[in-house]
């Protein structure tokens, strides 16, 4: 199991180091995918290696010339990796209307970095009607077409569907590790967990399964701990990793997370494609989904916060902690609802501001503290 993890956690800690080595060794084409929702299988079906692009390790120096202070950690250290050639081993980018950050990156990329290719994917606002949906299928044939251009390899039907096959299963896999989270808290660490997830983003999924597979089996051996830490539920961190230093501070203090709602977490691995049908037909129904519910969708007719407190009664949970990533305005929007819901609902909710740079991390050890005293925590 430690040979596992710890291969994992090598993918996350350098994967300017892996994926340029998966790259050099296989001669292969990277293709770097703004996150959330871009289908990364299309691309892999193309032979190509899709990654979800990442928040940088070091503090952002040379990309404030070219993206304003007040975005968030993620569109500038994405940025500023660019910009100093960090990112040069990547062969494309495929952005989407996540947010109006994420839609002006295209053009200072264009303009700064250098990659073979750069694609803007249309994805709708997920409005009800067959309008949205015949303009989404259309969207993923036009992107089939251009995957199939950059790649120079056709992408038949078979192939497709063997791809969606190999990213189910993955999917299938962390829920797997993510039950053993929640039926035995404390098995698996926020760190670890956060490993596990994110490492799928960033090498082939074939491989990744092979890890799960091998890790599965040693988790569930794993002693739970018999200390009674008070269970919780973190949310939000939407499109980047969270503070490592902020996870271990949650574990280090006493409180045990039992299950999350954040991207580079379960949202990554919510929901299956449906096999044996039109391929893209059943991407476009995956998107559509409904549940998670995500604020860049633009979704209204499922409450945020009454996804939040079924998971927390799910879970028999005793709050939840929002990651509130600085000038992230899809979360910002939603959440001043998401906090007042929370409350008229009598579910205990802390919120902690992240930066990509340095924070206080006494200031979120004391509101923790306070939030763990409110719990009934020691």
């Amino acid at each position: 199991m430690e040979q596992a993890l710890e291969k994992l956690f090598e993918v996350v800690e350098d994967p300017y180091k892996v994926v340029a080595g998966w790259k050099e060794s296989t001669k292969g084409k990277v293709v770097g995918c703004f996150p959330m929702h871009i289908p990364e299988e299309i691309i892999y079906a193309s032979g190509m290696l899709p990654v979800v692009l990442w928040r940088g390790n070091e503090p952002v120096t040379e990309g404030h010339a070219h993206v304003p202070p007040f975005n968030c950690g993620l569109t500038r250290s994405f940025v500023d990796d660019g910009v100093r050639g960090k990112l040069n081993f990547i062969d494309g980018m495929i952005f989407y209307r996540t947010c109006l950050q994420a839609g002006g990156l295209p053009f200072i990329i264009d303009r700064n970095v250098k990659t073979s290719f750069i694609e803007f994917l249309y994805l709708p606002a997920n409005f009800p009607g067959a309008g949205t949906r015949d303009f989404l299928i259309h969207e993923l044939g036009r992107f089939k077409s251009l995957m199939e251009e950059k790649s120079g390899q056709p992408i038949t039907e078979e192939s497709l569907n063997r791809s969606i096959e190999i990213y189910n299963k993955n999917r299938a896999l962390l829920r797997k590790i993510n039950d053993i989270r929640k039926s035995r808290p404390g098995v698996i660490t926020p760190r670890e967990m956060l490993a596990i997830v994110q490492s799928s983003m960033l090498m082939p999924k074939e491989k990744h399964n092979d890890l799960l597979e091998s890790l599965l089996p040693e988790l569930e051996k794993r002693e739970a701990p018999s200390d009674g830490r008070k269970k919780v539920i973190i949310a939000g961190s939407l499109c980047q990793t969270p503070r490592l230093d902020i996870l271990d501070l949650i574990d280090h203090l006493g409180m045990v997370v039992v299950d999350d709602d954040m991207y580079v977490g379960s949202r990554y691995f919510a929901n299956d494609a449906e096999e044996g049908i039109n391929p893209l037909e059943s991407l476009a129904t995956r998107y559509q989904q409904k549940s998670p519910p995500c604020p860049t969708k633009g979704e209204w007719e499922l409450d945020w916060s009454d996804y939040l407190n079924d998971m927390v009664k799910k879970n028999q949970a005793a709050g939840v902690i929002s990651l509130l990533i600085k000038f992230c305005p899809p979360h910002l929007c939603y959440y001043p609802d998401v906090k007042n819901r929370l409350a008229d609902l009598g579910v205990p909710h802390v919120m902690l501001e992240l930066e990509h740079e340095a924070v206080s991390l006494e200031q979120s050890r004391t509101k923790l503290q306070s939030f763990l005293e409110m719990i009934g925590g020691v």
